[in-house]
């Protein structure tokens, strides 16, 4: 099995069953978006609860080895972490499915770099944690200027600039 670039899952297994599946990345940011399209309230308290399991699975499975703040200290693009993840299965890290899948979302929401200037909407969902109408909102203004910096970018309507601070080391303007 694939992800959508082609590129294979960690895990490697093969079949239906596989340990990465493309619905367990996206599926969660994909129904938090169709919610707020259809004008359906996302709970922040399920978002919480999410974001901690996520990273009890880390915390189970990667801590075995290591400590998480090596982790927390290593911010990578999305794909750098699907390799990581990868290695670190070949080396014999062992969790479920869910554990697995729940990793690779908690890296993708908190640890993943963006490029303001490159990323899709989708991408913005997720690592700047922003509702669509705010990414939206970002590629409106992005199609008439190139961001410049994190000031230009909390200066969008919606953005929260207090979130943006706590997530700068993730964000660069290329």
């Amino acid at each position: 099995m694939t992800d959508p670039a082609g590129k294979p899952f960690p895990g490697g297994r093969g079949g239906s069953g596989g340990v990465w599946k493309v619905f367990g990345m996206l599926l969660a940011p994909a129904l938090c978006a169709a919610a707020q399209t259809a004008g359906l309230p996302v709970s922040a308290q399920d978002s919480a609860r999410n974001l901690a399991r996520e990273h009890e699975s880390l915390q189970a499975v990667c801590a075995r080895c290591h400590t998480l703040q090596m982790v927390m200290d290593t911010p990578m693009s999305f794909d750098s972490w699907h390799d990581t993840v990868q290695t670190m299965i070949d080396r014999g890290a062992n969790g479920t499915d869910e554990q697995l899948d729940d990793i690779m979302d908690y890296l993708h929401r908190t640890m993943t770099t963006i490029n303001v200037n490159a990323a899709g909407a989708e991408e913005l969902e997720i690592v700047l944690n922003v509702p669509e109408k705010t990414a939206q909102a970002i590629l409106a203004r992005r199609s008439q200027r190139s961001f410049t910096g994190l000031a230009d970018l909390k200066s969008v309507p919606g953005v929260d600039a207090s979130a943006m601070d706590a997530k700068a080391k993730l964000i660069f303007f290329k």
